[in-house]
């Protein structure tokens, strides 16, 4: 089976599984979701399920943000390019593609999954602490150097930019809903990566669902066009969040990283607003302009 080599299972006397049980802390709750649950969670068709029904919560949630809720303060002063509305003819437009993406092209895999790939076989004990921890931090780092390349070799490519990556390029101004606004070459290399990446360890079902869960968070919220005063950016400053992919789809020749950092400063990529600013005040003093709040407030004819 599948399963077990990716998940190998130990022969444990019955007082070591009780020990087992006892000592780890995830149990309880690896208990509650499979106990009970087993016809669902180990068919082929609940990861492509499970990764979609997460991606349309963010896409719920946040469209309803930036149609309904964008006007209240803190969602308005938290909004990166202010200038830039959300609209539903914008959102439309991505969810379209997104419908035609999962029609033509995950619905048939995920079918094609269910015919050949067998049923998920689920250990009785959950992971430790440490190896969900531990394999999901190197998953992270992996798949965020992995797409690093990926992304700049299509930027510096014209031919597969103008093929491939300018279909998400197609907005400016980012928001959760064209986080999956992708070619279908794109969504395979991204989707595909994130399911096999585990594959290099003996993962546990339990932390495969839950690097399924941290991937999309941390690829939505990048994407969702605003800077709160707890964004993870704020604490950690190898991490990029929303600001840094705002800039790469306004600028698109920097912040070529998707989570991280450290190889865009690096090469010499990783640019804010505040470097833009600070261009534009040397290019107001080269060529003799004064900034705009310099002049806010004076009369002017033409």
């Amino acid at each position: 089976m599948i399963s077990a080599l990716l998940y190998p299972p130990r022969n444990y006397t019955p007082a070591e599984m009780a020990y087992e049980a006892d000592a780890r802390l995830l149990q309880g709750l690896w208990d509650k979701i499979h106990k009970g649950n087993e016809y669902w969670i180990t068919s082929s068709l609940f990861p492509p399920f499970y990764a979609l029904s997460i991606d349309w919560a963010f896409v719920f949630v946040f469209t309803f943000i930036d149609l309904f809720l964008c006007n209240f303060s803190i969602f308005k002063d938290n909004k990166i390019q202010k200038d830039r509305k959300v609209t539903w003819s914008l959102i439309k437009k991505s969810i379209y593609l997104q419908f035609w993406n999962c029609t033509l092209w995950i619905f048939p895999l995920a079918a094609a999954q269910w015919c050949w790939v067998p049923a998920l076989e689920l250990p009785p004990l959950a992971p430790t602490v440490f190896e969900m921890v531990s394999q999901i931090a190197i998953y992270f780092f992996l798949f965020d150097m992995t797409y690093f390349w990926f992304h700049y070799i299509h930027h510096k490519n014209k031919t597969l930019y103008r093929w491939c990556h300018s279909v998400h390029h197609m907005y400016s101004s980012p928001f959760a809903a064209a986080a999956q606004h992708l070619h279908p070459f794109e969504l395979f290399f991204v989707g595909g990566f994130i399911t096999v990446i585990p594959w290099i360890f003996p993962t546990h079902p339990l932390t495969y669902w839950v690097w399924f869960l941290i991937a999309q968070l941390v690829s939505y919220e990048v994407h969702m066009g605003y800077d709160f005063p707890f964004a993870l950016h704020r604490f950690f400053k190898f991490y990029s969040g929303a600001p840094a992919h705002d800039m790469h789809h306004l600028r698109p020749l920097t912040c070529f990283q998707p989570w991280l950092n450290y190889m865009d400063r690096l090469m010499g990529y990783h640019i804010t607003y505040d470097d833009l600013k600070k261009m534009a005040d040397e290019k107001n003093k080269r060529y003799g302009l004064y900034a705009k709040e310099d002049e806010e407030g004076l009369d002017k004819i033409n």
